[in-house]
């Protein structure tokens, strides 16, 4: 708001009206160049002053005297809102740059002159048709003080033909007598309607506002005022009254006031649009150029801004009408992506994780695309990785993460399934000499123990077993120590603390950033470069494109294997040849034979470093894997050992809270003498290496017999305090560990029950049967829910993962079921002979049979291939997440064969991958030629 009151308002108040160079009649050129300082709105420059009249207020009182009074609101004056005074998100293109097209722009004057000389008049009638369809809003009371920024948004259209037709677009259209005429008055007529003015209202004759009054008003007596020139009006007559004015100078707009006042029936912006600017006298110079100024555009914009929102809309509408292709394309370039919100940028971090922490893989790929803050945030975001790692079932194999974070796999992107990882460890560390090498590593090893290894070796293993001793009688007093508790603690925070943001951390300072793809995009992505590598091996199994690495090595070659159990590190292997072979898993090559059975092993499990076996011999031994050493012999059953169970202690859920069963591990066994046995699992650490096995038949290990079984035990399943078991008898019982209880007898299969699973979460039990027959039972009630029938002979097999029940049979069929409701979903039928051997997860279904090992695809029940072919007998299949490991026949020698699907992404290169590899044909000679000299 200016200080300057209304009725001062002068010719002479520095009003920013357009400026044109003059224009000779050689120039060929028009130019503008347009410079941004705030938008086109400088804050230094003073802003022009503006004012508006709302409409008047009329009181006609009828009698013997008439008597016409008019009242006018107050005249104010209001400021043009600068740019940079706007919301942002209201106004999205507020704060944008002029785009490059428009800051320098120029065209022939000569072709646009010929070309607007030949355009019809009739172009006229759409705009009067247009703006003779806008409705007037009804007055109101509104006041200045109640709407400073939008003052005349109700204010009526009077007189609207005729102020239509002063407010016509300037085009060059018009007749050729009109047109002499201009000419013949010093102005031309091209020049003036190419660039109409749009001047501040302190620089305007208001006297033009008495052309415009209402009809209604045509009975009040007004001073003659002398009217502004109109060259653009669409009648002769204004036109012919309009260019005899042509001749004189501006027009004193302060007398002009004085005469007369505005029409109260005129609304304000259209007089505001309508009035001429300055009137600049063309002159005639050698110039070539025709340049815009910048105030007389400044100007058209602000008496832009004063008009309503719905005028503003109608006049850009019908601008853009008149503009061809490429500046609608222009336009709509700028336009389009300022209208659009990144709600990722505009949320707080947290919520913006928490958006994109429901999407999958597929969808986060395709949101880093979108740009480089996306991707930035989503590379980022360690936690959420991890959490899709553990939702979509990735586990890591052991020491992975570790050799991720030491060889820079973070910085990494490889394509394709044939991808790798490389080693990005500084090259200095081993180009470095031997000594050196040998000293950094003893410097190390000093400050991670705390001072130099200077004692003696006989003081230190003297320290050793004093340490080992305090260690074994704080292991005795654990459960009761009541610091027990607070170290386990410790332990929890300090897992915690080693989370995925702490193990960025540590790969950012292995590894700093090395010199790979664009620097704006090398980012560190540790867990997302786990994530990448675990899914291309898991869909590695089932793209027929990729090859996995085959190698094979004889296992107790002339002997069953009967049991096989193996992770990324080992192999283990249990045969009728009372040996135990441990195998190295990416070698082949033969660990320790574990000799002490006394007959065939058929049973066997491990965990950690701790292995548990069950033998014909009726004993289970329990071994130091490492040391390949039996630490305990524990007796009691008096037939074969046909099955047993590690059970670990696991949360569950009793009378309303969590605790857990079992307190410690235990050992549960199985034998053919129709007895169950539960036994402590024995420490096998701490033992001297020379020490003899403990046999102990009724030792400190031995927890209890459960009895009830009429006949051999021959499979049992366990969780928590549930123990499961099925005999010969065809009986399964329900079992309370702790206890000893057997809370159920379940009785319903006709023939002997050969294979039982335990489904936790359901509380319910399912056991296959010789009778064809799979029953799944309530372990609530004892009650059969559902009998699954199908099958035709004996179910030996049955396995329920990731909510699949698969069975298989002697009748070389595999099902899989719902466990929910026991439908058939699929049936799986390739094989020629009984299934020996199967393993299952959601995805992928791994079967053996007499002379194939087959993958299904377990959601479709399609074979997908044939992974091992050309076989005499298949004894033992079993997986993880990057390889398959069957024992099999061949020739009637017994192999290992080793699929390794994740070859490919440790760098081996494809022309080794899918061929078959003998590790120790050696070995394979001397028994084929041992076999063959026993024949002859």
């Amino acid at each position: 708001m200016s200080s300057e009151p209304p009725h001062r308002l002068s010719p002479a108040t520095d009003a920013k009206a357009s400026a044109l160079r003059p224009l000779s009649r050689s120039s060929q050129k028009v130019s503008l160049h347009w410079d941004d300082v705030d938008n086109g709105i400088s804050k230094e420059t003073s802003t022009s002053m503006q004012f508006g009249l709302a409409e008047c207020v009329e009181t006609k009182t009828i009698t013997t005297t008439t008597t016409t009074k008019r009242t006018f609101p107050r005249l104010f004056v209001r400021q043009a809102r600068p740019l940079h005074s706007l919301d942002q998100k209201e106004y999205p293109l507020a704060h944008k740059a002029t785009p490059d097209e428009l800051k320098n722009i120029s065209w022939n004057m000569a072709n646009y002159m010929s070309k607007q000389s030949q355009e019809e008049g009739s172009e006229f009638d759409e705009d009067d048709s247009m703006m003779n369809d806008i409705k007037a809003e009804p007055a109101s009371d509104m006041t200045p003080q109640d709407s400073p920024t939008r003052p005349y948004r109700n204010s009526s259209l009077l007189s609207r033909s005729k102020v239509q037709k002063a407010r016509r677009p300037s085009k060059i259209n018009l007749p050729h007598a009109v047109a002499d005429r201009l000419r013949r008055s010093g102005r031309p007529a091209a020049a003036s309607n190419l660039f109409p003015t749009t001047p501040d209202t302190t620089d305007l004759s208001l006297s033009r506002v008495v052309n415009d009054l209402d009809d209604s008003f045509s009975d009040v007596p007004t001073p003659p005022v002398e009217r502004c020139p109109e060259p653009f009006a669409s009648d002769e007559s204004s036109s012919q009254e309009s260019i005899p004015a042509r001749n004189t100078s501006r027009i004193n707009t302060v007398a002009a006031q004085s005469d007369t006042l505005p029409s109260p029936g005129l609304s304000p912006t259209l007089a505001a649009t309508e009035m001429p600017g300055e009137v600049v006298p063309w002159e005639e110079e050698d110039s070539q150029d025709l340049s815009l100024s910048r105030p007389g555009i400044q100007s058209m914009l602000q008496n832009f801004d004063q008009m309503p929102d719905e005028l503003q809309g109608v006049m850009v509408y019908h601008m853009l009408r008149r503009c061809p292709r490429p500046i609608l394309r222009m336009v709509a370039d700028v336009v389009n992506p300022a209208l659009k919100c990144d709600f990722v940028k505009e949320l707080p971090n947290e919520l913006s994780l928490m958006v994109l922490s429901h999407l999958d893989h597929k969808d986060l790929c395709r949101a880093a695309q979108v740009s480089k803050y996306w991707r930035s945030m989503i590379d980022a975001n360690e936690t959420g990785w991890k959490e899709l790692m553990d939702r979509d079932g990735l586990e890591l194999p052991p020491g992975e993460l570790e050799k991720a974070i030491q060889q820079g796999w973070g910085w990494q992107d490889p394509e394709g399934y044939y991808g790798c990882e490389r080693d990005l460890r500084p090259q200095a560390r081993l180009t470095m000499p031997e000594k050196q090498l040998h000293a950094r590593e003893a410097l190390v090893v000093s400050k991670r123990t705390g001072g130099p290894q200077l004692r003696s070796s006989k003081r230190k293993r003297a320290n050793h077993a004093a340490f080992e001793r305090s260690k074994r009688r704080a292991s005795g007093n654990q459960s009761s120590s009541p610091s027990s508790s607070l170290k386990h603690k410790t332990n929890a925070d300090k897992h915690r603390a080693e989370g995925p943001i702490a193990h960025a951390t540590a790969a950012a300072l292995a590894v700093p950033k090395p010199d790979l793809g664009l620097p704006s995009l090398s980012k560190l992505h540790l867990y997302k470069s786990l994530y990448r590598r675990q899914r291309m091996i898991r869909e590695s199994w089932t793209n027929k494109k990729v090859k996995p690495s085959h190698v094979a090595f004889a296992a107790h070659p002339r002997h069953v294997i009967t049991c096989l159990q193996f992770d990324d590190d080992k192999i283990i292997s249990g045969s009728d040849d009372t040996f135990i072979h441990v195998y190295d898993t990416k070698t082949g090559e033969l660990r320790k034979r574990l000799e002490g059975h006394d007959g065939g092993v058929w049973a066997l499990h491990y965990v950690g470093n701790t292995l548990v076996s069950g033998s014909t011999d009726r004993t289970v031994r329990v071994w130091d894997i490492e040391r390949g050493l039996c630490t305990h012999v524990l007796h009691g059953h008096t037939s074969t050992v046909r099955c047993l169970q590690i059970l670990m202690p696991t949360e569950v859920e009793e009378n309303g809270r969590k605790v857990m069963r079992p307190q410690y591990p235990i050992i549960i066994t199985g034998s053919r003498d129709s007895q169950l046995r539960v036994w402590r699992l024995p420490e096998t650490t701490n033992l001297p290496a020379s020490s003899l096995p403990i046999d102990e038949p009724d030792s400190q290990y031995f927890i209890r017999v459960l009895a009830g079984h009429t006949h051999s035990v021959r499979a049992i399943a366990a969780h928590g305090d549930t123990l499961v078991s099925g005999s010969y008898d065809s009986t399964v019982r329900v079992w309370k560990i702790t206890t000893g209880e057997n809370f159920h007898v379940l009785n319903g299969h006709q023939q002997k029950v050969y294979s039982v699973v335990l489904d936790h979460k359901r509380n319910r039990c399912i056991s296959g049967s010789m009778d064809s027959n799979v029953k799944i039972w309530d372990l609530s009630t004892g009650n059969c829910l559902h009998t699954l029938e199908g099958h035709t002979l004996l179910v030996g097999l049955l396995d329920l993962q990731e909510e699949r029940l698969v069975s298989a049979a002697a009748d070389s069929t595999l099902r899989i079921w719902d466990p929910e409701n026991g439908r058939c979903r699929n049936i799986l039928s390739a094989h020629t002979g009984a299934i020996t051997c199967f393993q299952h997860d959601a995805r992928k279904v791994i079967s053996g049979s007499e002379k194939t090992v087959k993958m299904w695809d377990i959601q479709t029940g399609e074979c997908v291939q044939d992974l091992l072919t050309d076989l005499t007998g298949v004894w033992q299949v079993s997986f993880d997440n990057r390889r398959c490991v069957a024992a099999v026949q061949r020739n009637s020698l017994t192999y290992l064969e080793i699929l390794d699907f994740g070859a490919a992404r440790d760098g081996k290169p494809e022309a080794e991958l899918g061929n078959r590899v003998l590790l120790n044909p050696g070995e394979v000679e001397r028994v084929e030629r041992t076999m063959s000299e026993e024949e002859a």
